[in-house]
């Protein structure tokens, strides 16, 4: 597995995590194209789980985000749930703008039991 993501399990609920707490730039663009590549490479809609605590957020990251939900889409994944844990409320206001339906947590621990939860309701549908 990559330097930023791995694969985690949360009350029995296999999801991917994005550690992206504390990067700069150039790290969070390279921690992001992991996603993408992990992302591609599971072809799963997949929970995921993105930690951006303290991380810089800039046009470019911003960009490569995009950059990813379009890949993923282009592949035919579909969107499975994606928390985001970290951000401050003006990043969170941008980031939904180009998001693809991610939900914002203030804690680890919320955002996964609020995939576990999303994850439940796929499976009952």
């Amino acid at each position: 597995m990559g330097k930023y993501v791995q694969w985690v399990a949360h009350k029995g609920v296999r999801m991917v995590f994005l550690n992206g707490k504390g990067l700069a730039e150039a790290e969070n663009i390279v921690a992001q194209e992991e996603l993408k590549q992990e992302l591609l490479r599971d072809r799963s809609s997949s929970p995921v789980l993105v930690d951006l605590s303290n991380t810089t957020m800039t046009q470019t990251t911003s960009n490569k985000s995009k950059e990813v939900a379009a890949a993923t889409k282009a592949a035919g994944i579909p969107d499975g749930p994606t928390a985001v844990v970290g951000l401050n409320k003006l990043q969170k206001a941008v980031a939904q703008l180009f998001g693809r339906g991610a939900h914002y947590f203030d804690s680890i621990e919320q955002a996964k039991d609020w995939l576990v939860k999303e994850e439940d309701k796929r499976k009952k549908r």
